[in-house]
Parts: structure tokens; C-alpha cells; sequence
């Protein structure tokens, strides 16, 4: 495979490629690159602009060295494809073994090698042919594998850029009872645009698809992750493991998508596992099973102070025990008072089974002072004590423009909308889905305790109650069906709905589903 390098003119940096040189003043990180242990292959070409010519600036010649396109032998290259490390010139990885450079100085913890601009120029293949079958289940022979060394680990975290530029890391294999574990062990850098596919990642305690641990302002965006991630420890998760805390910094994980098979012991999610304080999450989606021995979410497990979500969807079927959600099974902060939120969500569907004990809903297992709206479950609840269709249990929380379709079953504290909601606030919201349980159940809230109420809608099945118990605020009404699906109905609901959409069986859904 040849990789072409183009050349511009100075007056156009911006858009030099990587592995780009100035020839009238190459910068003090602009070494000429040695060809390393691994490299069979040269490629190089230039061009010269016509404004070049004009200014009499030309760009030098540099040549890329790597064979890209063959598995992994094992070892390390000596250097990397070309480039400086800059941001207008990274260091080009081809090749498996330039992959591995990287894992090797940012674990050594060199200097030279953090803080700077790294970027794929091509697939990487960590170890060749079918590793995991349609399942998620291992099926290469592992002794025959070569195991990868994340990128980073418990002491040391990758600093700088490092650009998937749309390609696939494939092949992947590690199996270890260590902790920090993925393509990335930590990382307080940016990684983003790539893809991890085909690969068994099997670890203890952090052990993630994409990037382990991120770390303060850490980022992680346009990413997917079609990986198996096992561990019998916990904070496990497609696409990071866990973001650690520094003092306002806040980690954002973005355009992010898992479609792998998790496995954990406990806080076992799609996309974040656990984090305790400040994260953005934005356009994320879920799409694999995930199963765990306690807490399990779509999207989130344990998401604690000042995170923000938007836009976040669950397609996959989720098995927990206590705490177990479609979008978030713990979401707040404990310790919290009425007029303090500590976290914000909007725009979050759940689409698929959940399967919990206590605190089991299709948004949030367990909400605590923060805001939850445009929110909507469309998959069966099945769970036991705090059992909702959009909150297991919401404390002191703020609930608008949210709506379930689907069946809820539980044992205690059971409700199309609410198991157990708790001096909050909450607004503009219907359920169409059956309600069953033993006891304080009702198809909309199953125990309601002083909680400020308005616009609540239910659709009338039977004698059935819309509370279990209503200890004080608000009331809901009942609706037919023909009602619930009239433009009289949507318009009562507010603006965040929309009416004849043509999806939801004729019921109303909220105007960004429509916009999707």
C-alpha cells in the first residue's frame, strides 16, 4: 500500500498534511525520522502550489516508512511512519509496531513523547483473523495471541492528541486480572475518530473498549467500540472505564457508540462505568448486551456531581441486580438539598429489556437533586422494590416532558412513570404501559410523597389507580386512547411534544425524536 505525501504552500499551513516539512525553517521538533525495526516499505511524493512558486516557499520532501496492512509481529518499532509531533505535522503510526512504540514511551513515561500529536495513516491489525464470534464470545486461540499493552497506565496518562482519523484498530487481546485496560490504560489527552472491533479485553478493576481511565480534562469523542469487555472486578464499560477527578476540570466523552458484549462484577455500563465528579456526555448510544452481578446501565452506572448528558439512547438489553437502568443506574449526589441540582439529562430514550432488582427503570435507577426531561422508555421493566418506567427513585429531583409506553413490573413502589418520587418536581407527563405489582403500585407514580404535580395523564386501564400512594401533592387524569392520540392532547402535554408523528402507535413523542 502507498501512502502519498502532498506538500503546500506556507501561506496555506493549515492545511499541510501530516508528515509535512518546511524547508525554510523546519522547527526544533522536526527531526528526520529513522526507519524503524518493522519498516519494509518507503513511501514519498511532493507538489509544489503555484502560490508556493510565486512566494518562493517550498515545502521538503519527507518520506512515510511503514508496511501497513500486516498483523502485529510482537515487537516495537524504533520510530514512528514520519512527522514531528506537532499539530500540523504528527507522527504518523502505519503500522502495528509504531502502535506499539507509542504504548512503550508513554509507559516509560518519556518526555519528549507527551503532550504531542499523534494520528493513524492506516488500519491497524493487532492480531490476525476472527477473534470474537457474532456473540461476543472468544473464540481464538489465545495462546497463539500477542497481548497488547494499553496506552498509559495507573501511574502514567497519555497527554496528548492521538487522531484515529476514521481508521480500525483491530484484534486486539488482553487477559490479565491488572487494572487499567483497553487501547488506552489512561489517558488526560484527546482520543478520537476511530474504531475498535474484533477484540477481547479481559481485566480487573477500569477495564474499558476505548480508554480505561480519564483523567481531569480528559476527552474521547467520535469513537466506537465493538469489542468484548469482561472482568469479574468492577467499573467495567465500552467505551471508558472511569474519569477521575481534578479540581474543575471536566472530562467529555462525545459521538460515542458501543455495540460489544460488557461483562462485570458491579458498575457495568455501554459508554462510562463510574464517574464521581464533572462529565459531559453527549450523542451517545448503546447497542450491546450488558450483564452484571449488581449495578448496570445503558450508558452510565455510577454518575455522580456536575455531569451533563444530552442526547443519550439505549439499544441494548441490560441484566443487573440493584441499580440497573437503560440510561443511568445511580445519577446525582447523595447528600443534596431541594434547591441544588448536581446534574442535568436530556433527550434520552430507553429502547430495550432492563432486568433489575431494586432501583430498576428505563432512564434512571436512582436520581438524587438533579433534572431529568424529554425522556422517554419504550422497553419492558422488569425489577422488584423502585421499579419506573423513567426513575426507580427520584429524590428532589425535576421531571419534564416524559412519557413511558412500556410494561413495568415489579414488587413495591411500582410505576409507569415513578417507582417512589420524593419531594421533587415534575410536569408534563403520560403512560400508555401496564402497571403490575404487589404492592403501593400505579400506572403512573407507585408511592408519591410530597411532590409538586402538574400535567399528568394516564391511559385508563380498568380500575386501575394512577398512584399506589399519593402522600401529598398533585393529581393525574385519566385518558382514552382516542384521546391520548388527538392534537388537543400533544398540545396539553407542551411544546416538547409533537402530534400524528406517525410512530409511537399514534401517541404523542417528544419533537426530537422526530428530528432525529
Amino acid at each position: 500500500m502507498k501512502y502519498t505525501i502532498f506538500f503546500v504552500t506556507l501561506s496555506s499551513f493549515i492545511l499541510l498534511a501530516a508528515c509535512s516539512q518546511v524547508a525554510s525553517g523546519s522547527s526544533e521538533n522536526d527531526d528526520p525520522v529513522a526507519e524503524s525495526s518493522s519498516s519494509k516499505k518507503e513511501t514519498s511524493s511532493s507538489s509544489k502550489s503555484n502560490n508556493a512558486a510565486s512566494n518562493g516557499n517550498e515545502i521538503s520532501e519527507e518520506k512515510c516508512i511503514g508496511d501497513s496492512g500486516r498483523p502485529w509481529d510482537g515487537t516495537t518499532a524504533k520510530d514512528f511512519a514520519c512527522g514531528a509531533g506537532t499539530k500540523l505535522s504528527p507522527y504518523v503510526i502505519l503500522t502495528a509496531e509504531q502502535l506499539a512504540k507509542l504504548s512503550f514511551v508513554i509507559g516509560a513515561n518519556e518526555k519528549d513523547y507527551q503532550g504531542k500529536y499523534y494520528k493513524l495513516g492506516a488500519d491497524i491489525i493487532l492480531n490476525d483473523g476472527k477473534i470474537i464470534d457474532e456473540k461476543g464470545a472468544l473464540v481464538a486461540d489465545s495462546s497463539k495471541l500477542h497481548k497488547w499493552t494499553p496506552i498509559g497506565n495507573s501511574s502514567v496518562a497519555f497527554t496528548g492528541t492521538f487522531d484515529g482519523d476514521g481508521h480500525i484498530v483491530s484484534g486486539m487481546f488482553i487477559n490479565t486480572t491488572s487494572s487499567h485496560n483497553g487501547l488506552f490504560g489512561n489517558s488526560s489527552g484527546t482520543v478520537e475518530n476511530l474504531t475498535v472491533e474484533n477484540s477481547w479485553v479481559s481485566g480487573g478493576k477500569n477495564t474499558a473498549g476505548i480508554v480505561a481511565v480519564l483523567a481531569g480534562a480528559g476527552i474521547v469523542k467520535n469513537v466506537e467500540n465493538k469489542a468484548s469487555i469482561i472482568s469479574q472486578s468492577e467499573t467495567v464499560a465500552g467505551i471508558v472505564a472511569l474519569t477521575s477527578y481534578a479540581y474543575s476540570k471536566k472530562g467529555t466523552i462525545e459521538n460515542a457508540k458501543n455495540y460489544g458484549f460488557i461483562q462485570g462484577a458491579k458498575l457495568v455500563a455501554g459508554i462510562i462505568a463510574s464517574s464521581d465528579n464533572g462529565l459531559s456526555l453527549k450523542n451517545v448510544a448503546n447497542y450491546g448486551l450488558i450483564t452484571s452481578q449488581t449495578s448496570a446501565g445503558g450508558i452510565g452506572c455510577h454518575l455522580g456531581s456536575e455531569t451533563s448528558i444530552d442526547h443519550a439512547e439505549n439499544f441494548g438489553e441490560i441484566t443487573g441486580k440493584d441499580y440497573t437502568a437503560g440510561i443511568a443506574s445511580y445519577f446525582g449526589h447523595g447528600y443534596c438539598t431541594a434547591n441544588r441540582k448536581y446534574g442535568t439529562l436530556k433527550r434520552a430514550k430507553n429502547d430495550a429489556p432492563i432486568q433489575g432488582n431494586k432501583y430498576t427503570s428505563g432512564i434512571v435507577g436512582q436520581a438524587q437533586c438533579v433534572t431529568i426531561e424529554t425522556s422517554v422508555n419504550n422497553g419492558i421493566i422488569n425489577g422488584k422494590n423502585l421499579t419506573g418506567g423513567i426513575c426507580g427513585h427520584c429524590q428532589r429531583s425535576t421531571t419534564t416532558s416524559i412519557y413511558n409506553t412500556a410494561k413495568i413490573s415489579g414488587t413495591l413502589n411500582v410505576g409507569g412513570i415513578t417507582g417512589h418520587n420524593e419531594e421533587g418536581v415534575t410536569n408534563s407527563a403520560y403512560s400508555t404501559g401496564k402497571v403490575d405489582g404487589d404492592s403501593l403500585v400505579g400506572l403512573m407514580i407507585g408511592y408519591n410523597y410530597n411532590t409538586t404535580m402538574a400535567d399528568y395523564y394516564y391511559l385508563e386501564q380498568g380500575d386501575q389507580e394512577p398512584f399506589g400512594l399519593n402522600n401529598g401533592g398533585g393529581v393525574a387524569t385519566p385518558k382514552s386512547a382516542d384521546e391520548t392520540k388527538s392534537s388537543d392532547f400533544a398540545e396539553l402535554l407542551g411544546e416538547d411534544f409533537v402530534y400524528d408523528s406517525g410512530l409511537n402507535n399514534g401517541y404523542p413523542i417528544l419533537k426530537w425524536e422526530k428530528e432525529e
